[in-house]
């Protein structure tokens, strides 16, 4: 039915189509997202990016010891602050650095 409505030769050239667009997005490793564009809630695969790990898993790995543990945890929703992230990836010669705004 669909190759009468539609004749063989545009459904041969959207199948092509769909494979390519399917072969670009499985080339795509990681998202690109621009510097200080970065969301304040992050799912584990964003998170992992953010904090320099090379997949996901090895981010899950971590968590718990050198990750903080995600602050939204409904079942399969996980969520991790960036702000946690940042404190957990923060260099420890520069975690002594106190804001001089926390003491006025």
């Amino acid at each position: 039915m669909g190759a009468n409505r539609w004749g063989t030769r545009a459904l041969a050239a959207l199948l092509v189509l769909r494979r390519t667009s399917l072969a670009r997005v499985r080339a795509m490793s990681r998202p690109t997202i621009l510097v200080g564009c970065w969301p304040r809630r992050m799912c584990a695969e964003l998170s992992a990016i953010y904090c320099g790990e090379p997949n996901t898993g090895a981010f899950l790995k971590r968590v718990g010891k050198e990750y903080p543990l995600p602050r939204v945890n409904d079942g399969r929703r996980r969520l991790w602050l960036r702000d946690d992230l940042d404190q957990a990836i923060l260099p420890s010669e520069l975690a002594a650095v106190r804001d001089v705004a926390e003491d006025l």
